[in-house]
């Protein structure tokens, strides 16, 4: 390979992102969750202190955020909810930065980002390739119904506010279609992994 490669693995809710990570994660290679990093990003003590002069002092509790308090007071008004995006998204995206780079500073030569907001957001300016995870909506819903024990209507509504896939194809080096078991996901996954590492 001639070059450190950042590649992002996105695609809407119960696509099967995770699964394809946790596979990526098992072969060796470094995989930064950027819900997880979210979360990290709340204990930092710059971003508390943006958060706190927007949303209340009371949000911090024993030096933690209280997410819930947060979360009801972000949800207030679109406004709000943008606000809460303008002060947490460069933290989170310095983060993934950071944490790709310390990757490739040990020699790593891929690094990939799980995240289903990355197209059309601040981050995709950093990403070399971008890996789409594609599933039919009755199968998404399905997922999501399962694993957080929700309605088929909630489901469609969180997948239906999602970046739709028309647009996330538009940039899409590698398409991976999860309709049906992980078996297939993995073998389209392990294909992909080959023709990047030839890079």
């Amino acid at each position: 390979m001639s070059k450190k490669l950042t590649v992002a693995i996105t695609g809407q809710s119960g696509c099967g992102k995770s699964t394809l990570s946790a596979f990526y994660t098992s072969r060796g290679y470094k995989v930064i969750d950027c819900d997880v990093v979210a979360k990290e990003i709340r204990s930092f003590p710059e971003c508390q202190q943006q958060l706190a002069e927007h949303f209340g002092a009371d949000i911090i509790f024993e030096g933690q955020i209280d997410t819930k308090l947060l979360s009801m007071r972000a949800f207030a008004s679109e406004e709000k909810l943008q606000k809460l995006t303008d002060i947490t998204h460069p933290f989170i995206i310095a983060e993934i930065l950071r944490q790709a780079n310390g990757a490739f500073d040990k020699g790593d030569e891929l690094v990939f980002v799980d995240g289903a907001v990355i197209i059309g957001h601040d981050f995709e300016q950093y990403c070399d390739k971008f890996i789409i995870v594609v599933a039919a909506l009755e199968t998404q819903c399905a997922r999501l119904m399962k694993r957080d024990n929700i309605t088929y209507e909630q489901a469609k509504t969180r997948v239906l506010k999602q970046t739709p896939y028309s647009d996330m194809l538009k940039k899409a080096d590698y398409v991976i279609n999860n309709n049906t078991d992980v078996q297939k996901l993995i073998l389209q996954g392990e294909l992909v992994l080959r023709q990047l590492e030839a890079l």
